[in-house]
């Protein structure tokens, strides 16, 4: 490829890193101004309003840490990526739509009342088919990047890790749904099975060198 093609192609990538890291700070800023501002002229009121909004601070958490590790994933898949094109660009809009859906579906999480069992499922399913389409858009950009070669000096360990990362969120966020039917705790897949699923990885790497050892 020509120099001049080659700072072009570079140019399209930066736009398209650039703008997803703008969305993204955008989303997560939102979470923020959401968040209820605690009240009470004494100590005692002031920490009592804020145990009453516990349940929107955890959330806000919660989404933070979600829309965070997106972020990651992300800035890890575009680390190495040369060119661009009409279907990465695509998928990365994708991408971008679930991002910025997150301050929605926290609220959502967070709304008043006391909802039925079916009513906390239907809300919290929706925070978790959110989160599977993201790792999905995610994973899709990962494999069309690597079968179009648009990324060739991405390290195979490296890609790898990727790939696990988002299936196992993938897992955690899928599993979780049709249990939210059944209980409300429903929401610790999200945290379980990739933690489960990163110990395996870690387990399966050190099976060989202990194996060498002995």
């Amino acid at each position: 490829m020509p120099d001049r093609e080659q700072e072009y192609e570079g140019r399209a990538t930066d736009r398209v890193t650039l703008f997803s890291d703008a969305v993204v700070a955008i989303a997560i800023t939102l979470l923020a101004i959401e968040l209820p501002v605690p009240e009470g002229p004494t100590v005692s009121a002031f920490w009592s309003s804020v145990r009453h909004n516990d349940g929107h601070y955890a959330a806000f958490l919660i989404s933070f840490l979600v829309i965070a590790a997106a972020w990651n994933n992300h800035h890890d898949l575009f680390r190495y990526v040369k060119r661009t094109d009409a279907r990465l660009r695509t998928f990365n809009t994708i991408w971008l739509f679930t991002i910025v859906l997150n301050p929605f579906a926290t609220k959502l999480l967070t709304a008043t009342g006391h909802p039925s069992l079916d009513t906390h499922a239907l809300r919290f399913g929706f925070y978790a088919v959110l989160q599977v389409l993201e790792s999905l858009a995610l994973l899709a950009m990962l494999k069309h990047m690597t079968s179009h070669g648009q990324a060739p000096d991405t390290p195979r360990p490296v890609l790898a890790d990727m790939g696990w990362q988002g299936w196992s969120l993938v897992a955690g966020f899928a599993l979780s749904i049709p249990f939210f039917f059944v209980t409300n705790y429903a929401w610790l897949f999200w945290i379980a099975v990739p933690l489960l699923v990163a110990r395996l990885r870690q387990l399966r790497h050190q099976g060989p060198s202990r194996s060498a050892d002995t």
